[in-house]
């Protein structure tokens, strides 16, 4: 396909030389060209479908080169990526040698914040309208002194943001304060009904009320509205909007929710509309004071099957396009269930037979494996939006009614929660359960979205019980303790296939009791214990195989839990073997640091104990198999430890049987820890 105009635009300025109808061909041709980059490298199709003309009038209008473009959660941002020199990168989106697929000032200076998280960007533009308020007010200040003109304006700041954030709390608090600001400030609330699923709550019933009372030509009409009567020379805002109401009736529902909060607001209107956001946002960014518009866009807009099911491409892995517009899943071979679908099938399981468990989550029933427990118990199944804050709570207020609420939330997504874990779960000791997913490296949504801390910030908190299984067997014993158990439960998993269970043996035999850990595999002969945490076990058990082909045996263990840790652990180090932890996870403040600190509180000797985790540095996208490689947590990063454990104790074995001379002393033998 020849792409008459996207093959001319390298960057903003290039957009300008175009008429609208021009622009409306460029738009089909880049919805086009993301289509077909998203069906090679996988990424988010729907969104960005959605967003492409609402984008482009922006370039068109703004110069984000000096203007502030702020994203909120930034999926949406392939269009701004495409316009501003990055086409060639999509080629590789979301690999190490590509593009990310999120906002990221690394890249361009287009973009002001990586982001991936919802509800950062109105916070975040108050803050630098803010800024720029103030250099603004300083340089006039200076200006004034030195007996000059003023400089020239400061720059427009934009945030975008979804319907699905805005409900978010910060969001909310970003609106609280939007009176700070004296000068230009423009939020684009971009309204499509949806989050990664339908958007949901009082606030999402309000927006969908307000889309089933519009039609096409009374989104056009709105528009027109709009542009006759925003302020002109000596009118202001409040008039502006008394006029505007008193023309086209805006005390209609939905312009009360963000009057309520006295924030302008104008709309809603048509997002697919170029010419129409052009004029719009032309006259809007010369309103010296913050305001709101409110634009309706179709998620997965020119793709029927993402047209008809957003969810399914919310974000997808590569697919083939058939002649029919129908798709077909690249999968490599035939890939086991996940992690995730093990955990929906047990928790659904014991759901059936205890109907006191509860499940939340946080816009994402379908990431978090929970199709089937929504379709089976719709009564006790919550989700509450993109408000994870909110989640930890309700499921605080469930499990003090003595309900035994299971929050399942992404490992990246529960560090927004924080403070409630601390507040309303641990110091008040209830039995909560935390199902963690994407623990660990997620792949190619990269350093946004690792779950590379949860252990950390959770086990510092008194009165919370860590645990990871090793596979889909391990996934139900888990379960099975955590809602048995009396005080609060972790448990964390990452986004990959389960392996078979012949690769993790005896690990399904012995149920979980906690702070105990399972012995995998022995032999008579080892010096050396690999201690495996969660799902990384397969690792431990091919190095010890590749290990023990080299003459070096050892041992490997199933820890279980992270807190608290195996006491018992402490006795290998006692018998005087070598250690090797592993874990999916930042070496700091992980499962091997917390071996480290019992070790170290017992008077242990820590020279014989090595950790394997990810290191202290943000890790970028890629595979989550080439991740686990950058951050050595592999069986071949193992056997090369253990080989120089070995050579370490070999030189410590020759310096104690070096006696005097003439008197050798015979080198104590290992004493055995029995399975």
């Amino acid at each position: 396909m020849t792409n008459r105009y996207l093959d001319r635009i390298n960057s903003p300025a290039d957009l300008k030389t175009l008429s609208v109808a021009e622009l409306e061909q460029l738009a089909s041709e880049i919805r086009q060209f993301i289509l077909n980059s998203v069906s090679k490298t996988g990424g988010h199709l729907a969104s960005n479908l959605g967003a492409v003309e609402l984008t482009l009038a922006l370039h068109y209008v703004f110069d984000f080169q000096r203007d502030k473009l702020l994203w909120d959660v930034g999926h949406q941002c392939y269009t701004h990526k495409i316009i501003t020199g990055r086409k060639a990168g999509f080629e590789r989106l979301r690999t190490a040698s590509g593009i990310s697929g999120f906002p990221n000032p690394g890249e361009s200076p287009y973009d002001q914040f990586t982001v991936g998280h919802a509800g950062t960007s109105i916070a975040t533009a108050l803050g630098m309208a803010l800024g720029e308020q103030l250099k603004t007010a300083q340089a006039s200040s200076d200006a004034q002194r030195a007996g000059q003109e003023p400089s020239r304006p400061a720059p427009a700041v934009v945030a975008l943001v979804g319907d699905a954030s805005i409900v978010n709390g910060v969001s909310f608090e970003g609106l609280n304060n939007l009176g700070l600001v004296k000068r230009q400030m423009l939020i684009v609330l971009n309204d499509n009904s949806m989050a990664i699923d339908a958007t949901v709550g009082s606030v999402a019933k309000y927006f969908s009320k307000v889309r089933l009372s519009q039609t096409y030509e009374g989104l056009r009409s709105t528009t027109k509205n709009i542009l006759e009567h925003l302020p002109g020379i000596g009118r202001s805002v409040e008039e502006t909007l008394e006029r505007i109401k008193k023309s086209i009736r805006m005390a209609l529902p939905q312009s009360q929710l963000f009057e309520s909060l006295n924030i302008p607001y104008f709309g809603p209107v048509d997002g697919h509309d170029l010419e129409g956001l052009i004029r719009l946002f032309k006259a809007l960014g010369q309103i010296n004071h913050p305001v709101l518009l409110h634009v309706y866009t179709k998620k997965g807009k020119g793709f029927n099957p993402a047209d008809k099911g957003p969810t399914r491409f919310h974000s997808t892995g590569p697919f083939k396009i058939n002649g029919d517009n129908t798709v077909e899943d690249c999968a490599v071979g035939n890939q086991s269930p996940g992690y995730t679908e093990a955990f929906g099938e047990s928790l659904t399981a014991l759901a059936e037979r205890d109907n006191r468990i509860v499940a939340i989550t946080s816009a994402m029933c379908d990431g978090t494996g929970l199709q089937e427990f929504r379709k089976r118990f719709p009564e006790r199944f919550y989700d509450v939006g993109i408000a994870e804050s909110a989640a930890v709570d309700i499921a605080a207020g469930l499990a003090k009614t003595g309900m035994k609420p299971v929050v399942c939330i992404y490992s990246t997504f529960l560090q927004r929660s924080f403070d409630q874990v601390f507040q309303e779960v641990a110091l008040q000791n209830l039995p909560v359960v935390f199902c963690v997913d994407r623990a660990g490296m997620v792949g190619s949504d990269g350093a946004t979205h690792h779950g590379l801390m949860d252990i950390g910030y959770l086990r510092m908190l008194p009165n919370m019980v860590l645990t990871a299984p090793a596979d889909a067997a391990e996934m139900r014993q888990a379960l099975q303790f955590a809602l048995s158990h009396p005080q609060s439960v972790v448990i964390r998993y990452p986004k990959e296939p389960v392996p078979p269970e012949r690769r993790t043996p005896a690990t399904s035999e012995q149920a979980f009791q906690i702070g105990r850990s399972v012995l995998v595999r022995h032999s008579l002969d080892s010096s050396l214990s690999i201690l495996s945490y969660g799902t990384v076990l397969t690792e431990a058990l091919t190095a010890a195989e590749r290990l023990s082909a080299l003459g070096i045996e050892a041992d490997v263990i199933n820890a279980r839990f992270a807190a608290p840790i195996d006491e018992g652990l402490l006795d290998l180090l006692a018998e005087g073997k070598r250690l090797i932890t592993v874990e999916d996870h930042y070496l700091s403040c992980g499962f091997g640091s917390a071996l480290l600190e019992l070790a170290a509180t017992r008077g242990c000797e820590l020279g014989r104990v090595r950790v394997l985790g990810a290191p202290r540095r943000f890790i970028g996208h890629h595979s989550r198999s080439a991740q686990l490689m950058e951050a050595g947590i592999t069986a071949d990063e193992i056997v090369k430890t253990a080989k120089e454990l070995s050579i370490e104790r070999q030189i410590r074995s020759t310096r104690r049987t070096a006696g005097p001379v003439g008197k050798p002393v015979a080198a104590p033998i290992d004493p055995v820890r029995q399975p």
